[in-house]
């Protein structure tokens, strides 16, 4: 659940987006002759869910899952790994760490801006949310209605029969 005081909002990820094209999510229903707070009815429940990727921590650092940008104006004069070296205009070096899961773009050499991309966009994905309702029925009003559509039926099938037996005569 989402917190203690709206018990009915779901929230669910990141997760990969490959694998969790659909989710299905477990609800227990709890027993209303145990419990007398349970009453029974209708309860609408929200769920979200993030998939895929493009996600951002909670301490605001990105994930390996976005898009960097260059972090000054300048020219490259490194690419080592996930390490880029961009060289100001002052002279002064800039070291900027990429994540895994983009590749690189740029090339010794080439000159880049400020926020200019330095990796490939992996963004797949993105967040979906749904809004369901659930009934928490009495299962003796489930029995008690099979028995009525039964005997409805049965009734009906007798006068289908009985029209049958005078269409003879």
């Amino acid at each position: 659940a989402y917190s203690k005081e709206k018990p009915y909002i779901f929230v669910v990820g990141p997760v990969p987006g490959e694998t969790y094209e659909r989710m299905i999510l477990p609800i227990l229903a709890p027993d209303p002759s145990k419990d007398d707070k349970v009453e029974f009815g209708k309860e609408t429940f929200y769920f979200g869910g993030n998939r895929g990727r493009g996600q951002v921590y909670p301490e605001g650092n990105q994930s390996n899952n976005n898009q960097f940008f260059a972090v000054a104006d300048g020219t490259v004069k490194a690419v080592d790994g996930l390490k880029i070296t961009i060289q100001k205009k002052d002279g002064t070096t800039v070291e900027q760490t990429v994540l895994p899961g983009a590749d690189i773009v740029v090339v010794v050499g080439e000159e880049v801006r400020k926020d200019e991309p330095v990796t490939t966009n992996p963004n797949v994905g993105g967040f979906g949310q749904a809004e369901k309702e659930v009934v928490l029925q009495d299962m003796n009003r489930v029995y008690a209605f099979c028995a009525l559509s039964f005997s409805i039926f049965l009734s009906q099938l007798s006068f289908v029969l009985k029209k049958k037996q005078f269409e003879k005569v």
